[in-house]
Formats: structure tokens, sequence, C-alpha cells
């Protein structure tokens, strides 16, 4: 009872804490000239390339000002596209929460220093980098529309970039430590270092998240605890870069398999190897390579047949006890030279994907011949300087996919046009592109028992135009963008005859009322046409934040609002933090999240096993209310 009391207590200094800071928020003129939103950060300038897209910037500065830990803390807070985690208990932006999906969030790309971590078979690296740890992180960049053929081997709509710190500016070594609300705990330890002729940085993490329960209307409500130990390392000379990262996770997983989301048993547990290794091969050549590989040890049960054990072929339906391990080698080889006012981009990639083993039950369960695809990639970009102020774009990219077990290939062909102007304040850019996805193999393989016509499914095509206006001076800027697409063939069109429509637009406005004291503004409307299981779907959201210093004390608030047309509720995740910098070193941070309970919910859907007909769904947030303290120390 006194242990719900001190949460209640905490959680109100908290809000009083938010009030509180406002008021330190004052207009005066300073000495100093603010910097402009893009130049925030020196090491975010020069990993920002204009033309990748359109970006949602996350410098160093706001990163550690809001305490961010994970990419969850950060994501939660993008526009469109935001956190949400599927019946499995993984990161999955896209997920609607029915129970035939797999995972859906293969269109968002994850990359770390410019390599693409990916699970290859079982699908994009979000999966389990959805919520990493991100203390091994300088700064990330958030890319909306088809980014830059030169980003990866498949395409995407958003893409994600983290860029890892440098020991010229964090050299030596940072402990972190963090307790919280249910017994959650997180440490952490880095230590960079800079040598005569290289450099090297490690970070490694531990994570034990005990998180909310959710009721499912029996004794044994669902579980979404996990541990996860993380180590991220580098060593790279003036023309080489070597990347190991390991991922281990062990997961309760919600409602896992279970139709009407009453598992007797539901438990995920993942272990990820990433290796990659770039080159510069003379001035214009570079070459990279990179491996991942993923063991997935599944257990669920139930009192019913799961989900997929028809399309499994298993002899226990109500039993899963299955062991993936599956193998993804990326290579690319890349061309860049400056030829009078062209920025040529050209080059080769390729990608294997390999599901390696299957068992269920300790037996080999491999149920079709379809267990390799192979993806190969050739593209041309170039950057053609109309003025010193205006840059006009085009690329183009043709993907070949071929799969084994007469499952039919795919021919995938990417077209991007685009027009980027800047001046001292204002700036525009447009992109007018052509997308081609095909189906990830896990579905397919999933689904091909089930149905032969999973062997050939038609690409998803997407045509889209995408535009923002921005302007700038000394204390703020305001900028507005404008995004619209159509699917042909979309993997979650509502009808076959119908076409999938998305239109967004989202502003931004950032104040800096002087260096200390800085706010920032978000809001979006999207409208969504003949997706899943709607005719039409609106989405009104914001994002407004402050930072604010004073004396030896940082003050972070910051709101997420939520709205659609499902039910028009309106839901607020309130953030807080308040850190007292005790000397150079040592800084002690006192933080809620979710403060007001009131975070997005999204719905898991049921079905009732004995007559296949459908349950009240579960309403579910993603974002825990939490409480914690934190300790950083530098050495």
């Amino acid at each position: 009872m006194g242990y719900f009391f001190r949460q209640k207590i905490i959680q109100k200094s908290l809000v009083i804490i938010s009030m509180f800071s406002f008021s330190f928020i004052y207009a005066e003129n300073v000495n100093s000239i603010l910097e402009e939103y893009n130049q925030k950060n020196a090491l975010s300038q020069k990993t920002i390339d204009e033309n990748k897209g359109h970006l949602v910037l996350f410098t160093r500065e706001k990163l550690e000002k809001m305490h961010a830990k994970t990419l969850k803390d950060v994501f939660k807070t993008t526009p469109v596209i935001y956190y949400h985690d599927n019946r499995y208990a993984l990161p999955d932006p896209l997920s609607s929460g029915a129970s035939s999906e797999a995972y859906i969030s293969n269109f968002i790309r994850l990359y770390v220093d410019g390599v693409e971590i990916t699970q290859g078979w079982m699908g994009s690296g979000l999966m389990l980098y959805g919520d990493v740890n991100i203390d091994f992180v300088d700064h990330i960049e958030f890319y909306y529309a088809v980014p830059s053929f030169e980003a990866g081997a498949e395409p995407a709509y958003l893409t994600i970039f983290l860029y890892s710190k440098d020991p010229k500016r964090d050299l030596g070594g940072k402990l972190d430590l963090i307790g919280g609300s249910r017994g959650y705990n997180t440490q952490s330890i880095s230590y960079g270092e800079e040598k005569e002729d290289f450099s090297y940085m490690v970070n490694f993490s531990h994570t034990n998240a005990k998180r909310e329960t959710i009721d499912n209307g029996t004794s044994t409500p669902l579980r979404r605890d996990f541990e996860r130990t993380q180590l991220f390392s580098y060593i790279k000379t003036k023309d080489q870069i070597f990347h190991l990262q390991v991922l281990k996770k062990n997961t309760d997983s919600l409602a896992g398999m279970s139709m009407d989301a009453t598992p007797l048993e539901s438990q995920i547990d993942y272990l990820n190897l990433h290796m990659d290794y770039g080159i510069d091969l003379g001035e214009y050549w570079r070459a990279q390579f990179a491996y991942d590989w993923l063991k997935t040890d599944m257990r669920q049960a139930d009192e019913y047949p799961l989900i997929w054990t028809d399309a499994l072929l298993s002899d226990t339906p109500n039993i899963f006890d299955g062991l993936y391990k599956n193998s993804t080698y990326t290579g690319e080889l890349t061309y860049k030279e400056t030829i009078g006012k062209n920025r040529i981009t050209a080059g080769v990639k390729g990608r294997y994907k390999a599901l390696d083993s299957f068992e269920n039950n300790g037996q080999d369960s491999l149920i079709s011949p379809f267990t390799t695809e192979k993806i190969a990639t050739v593209f041309f970009q170039d950057q053609y300087a109309l003025s010193e102020q205006q840059l006009l774009t085009l690329g183009v990219a043709y993907n070949y996919i071929s799969r084994n077990g007469d499952v039919v290939n795919d021919h995938l062909l990417q077209l991007r046009l685009g027009y980027i102007y800047a001046s001292e304040h204002w700036s525009y850019k447009a992109y007018l592109y052509r997308a081609q996805f095909a189906l990830e193999p896990l579905v397919r393989y999933l689904g091909l028992p089930l149905d032969p016509g999973f062997q050939d499914v038609e690409p998803q095509t997407t045509i889209a135009l995408t535009q923002e206006v921005a302007y700038s001076n000394e204390n703020y800027r305001l900028r507005l963008m404008l995004l619209f697409m159509k699917d042909e063939d979309s993997f979650i069109q509502n009808s076959i005859y119908d076409d999938t429509k998305y239109f967004f637009t989202i502003f931004n406005y950032d104040y800096n009322f002087d260096p200390d004291n800085k706010m920032n503004l978000q809001l979006y409307y999207a409208d969504y046409k003949n997706i899943g299981n709607v005719d039409e779907l609106e989405d009104l959201s914001g994002y407004l934040s402050f930072i604010n210093t004073y004396e030896d004390f940082d003050f972070y608030n910051g709101v997420v609002w939520h709205s659609n047309s499902l039910d028009w509720k309106n839901y607020f995740d309130l953030t807080s933090s308040i850190s007292w910098n005790i000397d150079e070193d040592l800084t002690l941070t006192l933080k809620g999240d979710n403060l007001l309970n009131k975070a997005k919910e999204t719905y898991l859907f049921r079905i009732k096993p004995t007559m296949y007909t459908p349950l009240p769904p579960l309403s579910i947030s993603p974002i825990d209310q939490r409480v914690t303290i934190e300790l950083e120390y530098l050495f």
C-alpha cells in the first residue's frame, strides 16, 4: 500500500515539475546567434543528405535533454508512423492487431552507421531494434518517403538512421544506471578511445523490463516482460570500419499465437548477431559487406488450436515449440564522383536470405522447398546542380528477386525524381516517385501451404508525390509537408478492387527562446482510404515539447496527442524529467513516462476458437506508465 502511495506522490510531483518548468521560458534577446535546426549538431550536419527524403531529426542535444534511453522513446513522438507493439509484443508500427498477421512493418528499414540491420527471412530489423537501447547513439534521422537508392538493397517508406558516438567527442567511458516502477532496471556502460591509426567504441547494456500486464478476462493476464542483453561495438580507421552487434532478448510474447488471447504459454526468445565491414577503395569506390543471423525460439500453448498451426502442418495444433534459424548476407559496391555539375552515384547490391532450419518439438519441420530468396539490385542516381541554390535529382533502381521451390520471381522497378531549393531563409523540396515492394519471405512461407496463390503474389506498386516548404531564421523554423501516396495491389487494402490511398500533411514549428529554453510543436493530419478493414480512416495528432535549463537543472516536458476516426477518443502521453547536473561527470535524473496513464491504445483482435466468430478486441497501450531514477557517470 505504501509503495503505491509513494508512486502517486512521485507522479503528482512530476506533473507539478512540468508546470513549474514552463515558467522558465522567456523571450529575451541574447548575444549569441542561434543555429538553424539542421545545424544544432555538428556530427548531424556531416550525415544529413538533403536528397535522402523528408527529414525528422533528433539531434544529440535533444536526445540528451529528453533522456531518451531507447529508440521507442523517440519513435513514439514521430508523425504519421509512430510506435506500436503487435500481438507478439514486438515493435511493429504498421500492425493492425489482426490475428492473422505475422510481421508487417517491413516497409520501415533501419540502419546503424549507414548499414542496414535486417532480420532477413523474418522481416525488418525494426522487429528487434525498434526499442533498442540507444546509449551508443549520437543522433537519429527519420526520413519519410522513398529514400535515395544508394541507401539499401530493398525499398522503404520510412528509413531510420542511427549514428553512433565518436571518440573524438566521447573519449573515455560512461556508466548509466536506471531503476523504476515494477522493478524495471537498466545498466549500460560505454567506452571509446582514439589511437594514432584507429578508434574504437564498445557499449554493453542490460535491461530487465517489468511491464504492465493486460487483463484478458482470465485469472492469468497477458504478460510482455522482457530481458535484453545488448552489445554494440566498432573499430575504424581512416578508410575502413567493422561493426559487431549482438542482441539477446527473452520475451513474454503477449497473446502470441492464441486466437482468443488466452494462452497457456507464450514465450519467444531471440538471439541476433550482426557484423559488417566497409572499406573505401580509392577516391570513388566503396565496398560493404554485412551478415545477420537470427535464432528464434518460440514456445506457445493454448486450450484450442493456435494461429498458423494449419500452415505449419503441426501434429500438435494446441502446442508449438519451434526453433527457427535464418541468415542474411548483404554486399554492395558503390561508385561516387562529381563530374561538372553532376554528382553521380551508382552501384550494385546483393542480398541472400535463407531459412537455415526450422524445428518443431525437436523434429525437422520445413514445410516447403521455399527456403531461400536472392535480391540483386542495380541503381543509378544523378544530382544535378541547376544553380548554387537549386538541385535536380533523378534516380532509378532495378531489383530482381529469385526464390527456390518453383516460387515465382519478381522484377521491381523504382523511379525517383526530385527538386530541392535552398536559400538563407527559405527551402523547398519535392519528390515524384514510383516504388515496388515484394511480399516478405515469412508471410509467403506461412501462406503457401494454405493457398498456392502465395506462389504468385503481385508486387505492391506505390505512386507518390511529396513536397515540403520551410522558413527559418535565427529564432524559429516553420515547415509544412504534404504527402500523397497510392498503392496498387496493396498488401493491406480493403478490397482487391480498390487501391489504397494516403494523404498526409505535417506541420512543424520550432522556436528557440534562448540557448537554454526551446519549444517544438508538431501537428499532422492523415487520411487513408481502403486500408485494412475500413473504407476511410482519419488521424489527427500532435506533439509539443519544452526543453529548459536553469542553472544546474535541465527540464524536459513532452506531450504526444493522438486521435482518429475509429472513435475520436483523445489520448495523451505526458513525459517529464528533471536532471540535476551535480558536476561535469555526474547527473541524476527523475523521469516519468505516460504520467497521465492516457497514452495511445491500439486494438488486439480476437477470435472465438470454437466458432471462429469475433470477440471484443483488447485495447492495449504500448507505452507503460513508469517512473524511473537514473544516474549517469562519465569517466
